[in-house]
């Protein structure tokens, strides 16, 4: 029966499959043809927004090659290893701790902080699932259509007076940053979120996850974060530059177009009409909060 079903949902068009999508996650059929939330401007942004430069952007592996040839490679976590199968990476010749990621998609990333504890067998079993999956299908998110499938694995991270890595997720609305999504919890995989203004006031609104229990306070570096999500945002619609605060400088996350693939509502439900407002799409005008 799911089978039958994912067969029949890649037979849909875009436009369908991500109207059924939309009323699945909120209840409700999305305006498509002058959408106004943020969400529903998600989906048209999936559908009508082309631009190249996306897709690299979206990968790993190729968005390092563009930050270095923009002069931006202080930005870049170290680099250990690239390989096209999970049978070539040789765990002898990893750190203790490290990051391996699919360079196609999001949320598919092993986090070591002790290999002589990491069952290999399953690692490299997950790693073949990832490889095999085509991101671009289950969300129609257009700039993930035919990347590379790829694994990388990077430097691991961590804040330290915290015991796990923090993840600053910076809205940006044409190259302007607005909120920052601070997540934490990765490592336990007990993700949060809490919400900043660029003020670093707390913003009283949630998606998906619960809010931070830490004492998050405000990094020193974090005006020089600002100025690196602005930077790197360009003039997108809408692009969220994920940064880390590490050892003092800004280390490059990734781009992302579509946070949650614009299926998971904010709360209040009110800033889904706000945060919409500052993403102005082609032929759109400003809105005013």
């Amino acid at each position: 029966m799911i089978f039958a079903a994912r067969r029949l949902a890649r037979l849909l068009p875009d436009s369908a499959y991500l109207r059924l999508l939309y009323r699945r996650a909120h209840g409700r059929w999305p305006d498509l043809r002058r959408p106004r939330t943020f969400d529903e401007k998600m989906q048209w942004y999936k559908l009508h927004y082309r631009d190249p430069l996306m897709t690299t952007l979206s990968d790993k592996y190729a968005v390092r090659l563009w930050l270095e040839a923009q002069g931006q490679g202080r930005l870049l976590n170290e680099l250990i290893g690239v390989y096209d199968r999970p049978e070539e990476i040789e765990p002898a010749a990893l750190p203790e701790r490290f990051v391996i990621k699919a360079t196609h998609g999001s949320n598919m990333n092993l986090i070591c902080r002790d290999k002589g504890a990491l069952d290999w067998g399953a690692a490299r079993s997950a790693m073949r699932r990832w490889l095999r999956r085509d991101y671009f299908e289950s969300g129609r998110q257009w700039c993930y259509k035919g990347i590379p499938r790829r694994l990388i694995c990077e430097r691991y991270l961590e804040n330290e007076e915290h015991g796990e890595l923090l993840d600053y997720k910076f809205y940006c609305y044409g190259g302007r940053p607005d909120t920052v999504w601070v997540c934490s919890g990765r490592h336990s995989g007990r993700l949060a979120y809490n919400a900043y203004d660029m003020e670093w006031n707390r913003v009283p609104v949630f998606k998906g996850k619960p809010g931070s229990g830490l004492d998050i306070r405000r990094p020193d570096g974090f005006a020089a974060m600002v100025d690196t999500a602005r930077r790197l945002s360009g003039d997108f619609p809408f692009v969220r530059v994920d940064l880390y605060w590490v050892e003092e400088r800004a280390i490059f996350g990734e781009f992302t177009f579509y946070p949650d693939s614009g299926i998971v509502p904010f709360s209040p439900d009110r800033f889904n009409a706000a945060f919409g407002d500052l993403m102005v799409l082609p032929g759109e005008r400003q809105e005013t909060r």
